[in-house]
């Protein structure tokens, strides 16, 4: 189980668990921080928000995205990456 998403690792926030797949930003007011932390924690913001940013895109251009699909969870990434490509024509 520890080696489900290697090498691949997720992006989370303060909500997800601490998991070996997950980078979570540092805990505590980034004043409080060190220099190298609270640089991280900009980084990670910055990422997360630019992900969520993508995916409202998405979900705004493919209504398919916004309700529940009649398809297995497992066909749910091709789904994803279906609607990525035609995006990008």
């Amino acid at each position: 189980m520890k080696d489900k998403f290697l090498p691949y690792k997720l992006i989370g926030d303060a909500t997800c668990p601490m998991c070996p797949w997950f980078y979570l930003d540092f805990k505590g007011e980034n004043f409080g921080l060190s220099k190298h932390k609270a640089h991280w924690n900009f980084i990670q913001f910055s990422t997360r928000m630019l992900v969520e940013r993508v995916f409202g895109m998405l979900k705004n251009r493919f209504k398919i995205i916004l309700k529940i699909v009649d398809i297995p969870l497992q066909h749910m990434p091709h789904l994803v990456i279906a609607c990525i490509c035609l995006h990008n024509m």
